[in-house]
């Protein structure tokens, strides 16, 4: 079981230049590139926020739910899971937290601002920690999978450009790549090893 937490900041800067490219992704001008890929869209109604993106996890009845502000792996709304499920609790990652949170409860559908979200913890045991890992992996899964599919789908060119589009204070910060897929592969391998 993995003791130690993982390279958080690291994780944050990814994720971040992550939600950058997919922000841009939904906006593309051939069509919204998550709901071609299979997300479903879930839009805010009139209280306003963001609107949340899930995709079911392949063998699982947990999903991946992105937002604006972070990112979620585990059960959502009405998903029965068996307590020993891998994804329970479900794993919180907001966009600019060092700390993955885990949630005690299936993640409320739809949900559109951060305000919103239940009650989180920090992983404390060895078993918390584990599930964060296992969480994770199955996150930079998922976002490899997207990353490859939107390479081909897209264009290079097309992460060229939303890469050139970068604030200043952001650009140093991310990496000069467009090829995210590589770098969440790498990933996933080094969260099996945890």
């Amino acid at each position: 079981m993995a003791l130690q937490p993982p390279t958080a900041h690291r994780l944050s800067v990814l994720l971040d230049q992550q939600l950058w490219f997919i922000g841009h992704d939904i906006r593309h001008a051939e069509g919204n590139a998550l709901v071609r890929f299979g997300f479903a869209r879930l839009r805010s109604g009139e209280g306003g926020g963001t609107t949340c993106y899930c995709l079911p996890l392949d063998g699982s009845a947990g999903q991946l739910v992105c937002w604006g502000f972070g990112v979620y792996i585990g059960p959502v709304g009405g998903d029965a899971m068996p307590e020993s499920a891998l994804l329970t609790p479900g794993v919180l990652i907001q966009r600019h937290a060092m700390t993955p949170r885990l949630l005690r409860d299936a993640l409320p559908l739809p949900l559109h601002k951060p305000s919103a979200l239940p009650v989180s913890r920090s992983p404390v045991s060895a078993a918390d920690w584990d599930r964060v890992h296992r969480a994770l992996t199955e996150l930079a899964v998922q976002l490899t999978r997207y990353e490859s599919w939107a390479r081909q789908a897209l264009g290079t060119a097309h992460r060229s450009r939303v890469l050139a589009q970068l604030p200043r204070h952001k650009r140093r910060r991310f990496c000069e790549t467009t090829d995210l897929a590589a770098i969440w592969s790498a990933r996933a391998e080094r969260e099996r090893v945890q």
